[in-house]
């Protein structure tokens, strides 16, 4: 069970630290009082209500992470609601979870009337109470613990949907302890390791951030504030071991002058995923973390976390044809083919459909009617052990000495500075706000690698506001994914097949036609 990761540490060393949070530190012995206590409340209401999910609103606070061990440990899977996001779209998210109950902490009761204003039939409210901050040992938490099996459902995350509303998917503890047990393997243990949280719970390599340092016995340290400029100062203060972030954070602080040669000497294990990790950051990176290795991760979601490695090496970056660090080769047990459109394997170094398969691979999509579950699909190839596969729609192609190599998109799904959105998602709301006959979005500017930067609407309303049209947006969308621009167009280049034709669009933006 993925949680049992932080439960054998404590039996291992209980007195060490295993959070540092709100500036101060809490033992393993210390969260697992809380969490344990916190389980009991949450199994004796999932017991009445035979429910297997909550929903987790709260800050990164100690709460929240009392509260993902104790939702696990009552039996339940977690729902964790990102506070920063619109309250629209965490109305959305409860609807679609079917949640019954849903963890509140002290910060975001404060919004909680605005998010259930939006919900017809309204999870119960349970609130962290002084109860669970006793430190004093509770013993009827650990005769409540619901029995529980691998194959149920130990967290759902939302990802961007194509349809205007976000959909869920459900990683199992089976799939959630495949990908630990496969970084365990792949990294050596680091005496008294201290692991950096940047990302939000709602973002699955928070998942990583925790349960990869518990089941290593180290330390998860969250700074309060997510500051790239920041980051350098609370990295060499604390003496972080362990980075895991998107890119593009680290990217911000090399344009701020931060990665320094020999700035992060205490850090052992890098690790960045979700977007195209450029070669000249790579080499800015290894000069600032001397003592360390880099990893570059690839993996979506429906995949657990990341499902490929691809330890850069200097030797690697010697090389200046080799721009962007390749995708690399499978984690323990993951299976990956490169396929046509017809869904047969393509030869050797050809282009094609990546297919992930192996233990990580969840079931489906959370709603059984979402037509995203058409990607996953049941194959046999020669040479391969799996049967279940899942269409990637990213294009690859594979290498004898690096791996495999990203190529891009298949469809218009994007990553903004390492968020997954779908285009069509954000299209839906530009329309529907500006009464558009037609809109488009694209993706623009792009950095240096050809990695989107920010997001560009076009529509064919001369009578539009816009911005009352980016207000409406802000309201409804992530940060991420709120168009720079809203662009009126008199009528949208097409393919030959009578399709927008996105790529001039692109073209339109980068002979400086549309202001970046």
């Amino acid at each position: 069970m993925l949680h049992s990761h932080f439960f054998d540490s404590v039996a291992n060393q209980p007195e060490q630290p295993a959070l540092w949070v709100d500036e101060r530190f809490y033992s393993y012995r210390e969260i697992e009082t809380r969490a344990r206590r916190l389980s009991a409340r949450l199994a004796r209401f999932a017991a009445s209500h035979d429910t297997g999910r909550c929903l987790l609103f709260a800050h990164r606070s100690v709460d929240a992470y009392v509260g993902i061990l104790g939702i696990l440990d009552a039996g339940m899977a977690y729902v964790p609601l990102n506070p920063k996001m619109p309250a629209a779209r965490i109305a959305a998210i409860i609807r679609q979870s079917g949640a019954p109950l849903m963890l509140v902490d002290e910060a975001c009761a404060a919004s909680l009337d605005e998010v259930l204003s939006l919900v017809d039939d309204p999870p119960r409210i349970l609130r962290f109470d002084a109860g669970a901050h006793d430190s004093r040992p509770s013993s009827t938490a650990l005769h409540m613990q619901k029995r529980r099996a691998a194959c149920d459902v130990a967290y759902i995350l939302f990802t961007s949907g194509s349809t205007g509303a976000p959909k869920g998917v459900p990683i199992t503890h089976a799939n959630a302890d495949a990908y630990v047990k496969g970084q365990l393997q792949i990294v050596d243990k680091v005496r008294d390791a201290r692991y950096m949280q940047l990302c939000e719970l709602s973002f699955d390599p928070s998942v990583h951030d925790m349960f990869v340092c518990w089941a290593n016995g180290g330390c998860l340290y969250v700074p309060e504030n997510v500051d790239p400029v920041g980051n350098a100062a609370f990295v060499q203060t604390h003496r972080i071991t362990h980075w895991s972030s998107v890119p593009s954070v680290a990217g911000i602080m090399q344009q701020m002058r931060k990665l320094t040669p020999g700035a992060f000497p205490s850090i052992r294990v890098s690790m960045f995923g979700g977007e195209p990790l450029p070669r000249s950051l790579a080499q800015a990176w290894m000069r600032a973390t001397p003592n360390g290795r880099l990893l570059h991760m690839y993996g979506p979601t429906e995949a657990t976390i990341a499902c490929t490695c691809f330890e850069v090496t200097p030797e690697f970056l010697e090389d200046p044809q080799h721009t962007v660090i390749p995708l690399g080769r499978g984690l323990p047990g993951v299976e990956l083919m490169i396929v046509d459109a017809a869904l047969e394997p393509v030869d050797a170094g050809q282009t094609g459909e990546l297919l992930i398969a192996g233990p990580q691979l969840a079931d489906g999509y959370l709603s059984p009617d979402d037509p995203g579950n058409s990607r996953f699909i049941t194959m046999t190839y020669p040479g391969m052990s799996a049967h279940r596969w899942y269409r990637s729609s990213d294009a690859a192609r594979q290498t004898s000495r690096h791996g495999f190599v990203f190529q891009g998109r298949l469809d218009t799904q994007v990553k903004i500075r390492g968020n997954r959105l779908e285009l069509e998602e954000v299209e839906h709301v530009v329309q529907m706000s500006s009464q558009a006959a037609s809109c488009a979005v694209v993706p623009w500017p792009l950095d240096e690698v050809g990695r989107p930067t920010g997001l560009v609407a076009f529509v064919t309303n001369p009578e539009i506001e816009s911005a009352l049209v980016l207000r409406a947006c802000r309201l409804r969308l992530p940060v991420y994914a709120m168009p720079q621009r809203i662009v009126v167009i008199d009528a949208f280049p097409l393919t030959v097949n009578g399709k927008i034709d996105r790529k001039a669009l692109v073209a339109y933006c980068a002979r400086g036609e549309v202001a970046a």
